[in-house]
């Protein structure tokens, strides 16, 4: 078993149904084309979604969020970049988001909080946060 696949099968909690390492890579790949973890919550803070993306850095229970709440904070042209990477629709591409991205977020910040410094230098990759996770 791969990393993705370890890192897959950590998000679920069971083992992933092959889709999901895919969707990790291009998630993480999308949200560097945003401007990185920072950019995204300031996205989410915009759009009225802050509090809920805090509790996923925060080390109390992930609220859980909608497609339709994404796709405001977002937006259309962004949720359409993201879906073509995917292979889906918009809705779909939402949809994936609202799944993996809290607890993605949760599995980057264990301690309650994002590392500010690898945020501002963008020294998060999908490689170290896998490191990172597994303790390697």
């Amino acid at each position: 078993m791969g990393f993705l696949d370890e890192l897959a099968g950590s998000l679920h909690g069971n083992q992933s149904d092959g889709h999901l390492p895919g969707q990790l890579q291009a998630v993480w790949h999308w949200v560097q084309e945003q401007g990185g973890i920072e950019v995204l919550l300031q996205k989410f803070q915009q759009g009225g979604l802050g509090e809920v993306f805090g509790s996923w850095i925060g080390t109390g229970t992930n609220q859980p969020v909608e497609h339709s709440d994404i796709h405001s904070a977002v937006g259309q042209a962004e949720l359409q970049s993201l879906a073509d990477k995917l292979g889906t629709d918009v809705k779909g591409a939402a949809g994936t988001l609202a799944i993996i991205l809290p607890q993605l977020i949760d599995k980057m910040s264990p301690q309650g909080h994002m590392d500010e410094a690898s945020l501002h230098e963008n020294k998060l990759d999908l490689g170290s946060m896998v490191d990172q996770i597994f303790k390697r």
